[in-house]
């Protein structure tokens, strides 16, 4: 940020300056009116179009950030399912299982960005898919239990596809009519002579703008950049297996 706004600033104060200096000779006063009317009228648009955008972002990123979470408690019911199941199978998978939770705790989506259908998570998912659904069934609780791991495991593929489409998010053509919507504003800001109070006024309200645009920038790659989402919920999967499996070699 300390880096994107004042190239921001600067850039837009270029623009004002070189168009003041070739319009500046040719003003009148019907033009300096029509020039105020229309800056305040693409002002108000730029205003509505960067909201729109935020918003739009925002919503995306927490959808993403809400989808982690989820996804660890399904990893959680999972693995209380398989306690339950109590077979030798099922403690293998449970093994994976412990794999899968404690690498995108410490690799995050380093993996996802490399090379994401061939990745680590992904291979021991399906690993992980496929022993669920060829566990044996003996008895009616591990029916039921084997039922509930695949509506979980099914769930889980879900927010794990959410997971793997947010590393290439869609060019949002909003943020680049918000950029020319800028650029406009500052030739239509041209009209007014500059002076130290103008161009320190102008200087605020493009560093306001810039910090939103910013903003909209990181939360449209949530999983890389200053912005991106820790992967916290598996953090915190990981602290409650490994305490969960100190009690049981206590025991």
């Amino acid at each position: 940020m300390l880096i994107f706004v004042p190239i921001s600033v600067s850039f837009s104060l270029i623009v004002y300056l070189i168009f003041h200096y070739i319009i500046k000779s040719k003003l009148r006063k019907k033009h300096q009116n029509m020039g105020r009317m229309l800056f305040r009228v693409a002002a108000s648009l730029l205003s509505l179009i960067l909201s729109l955008t935020f918003a739009n972002q925002r919503v995306n990123y927490f959808k993403l950030k809400s989808s982690l979470e989820t996804e660890a408690s399904l990893l959680f019911d999972i693995k209380v399912d398989l306690d339950l199941f109590d077979t030798k199978e099922a403690y293998e998978i449970q093994t994976k299982l412990k794999d899968y939770v404690f690498f995108i705790a410490e690799d995050g989506w380093k993996s996802l960005y490399e090379n994401p259908f061939n990745s680590r998570p992904f291979v021991l998912f399906r690993e992980i898919y496929l022993d669920i659904d060829h566990l044996e069934s003996k008895t009616p609780l591990q029916e039921r239990l084997k039922e509930n791991l695949l509506d979980d495991i099914d769930l889980m593929s879900d927010y794990l596809q959410v997971r793997l489409y947010s590393i290439k998010p869609e060019s949002n053509h909003l943020i680049y009519t918000s950029i020319f919507g800028l650029l406009v504003n500052m030739i239509l800001f041209a009209i007014y002579p500059p002076d130290k109070i103008t161009i320190g006024f102008l200087s605020l309200y493009v560093a306001f703008l810039s910090v939103v645009f910013y903003f909209i920038l990181m939360m449209s790659t949530p999983l890389r950049g200053p912005l991106q989402i820790e992967p916290a919920p598996f953090l915190l999967l990981k602290e409650t297996i490994e305490a969960n499996s100190l009690v049981q070699n206590l025991k």
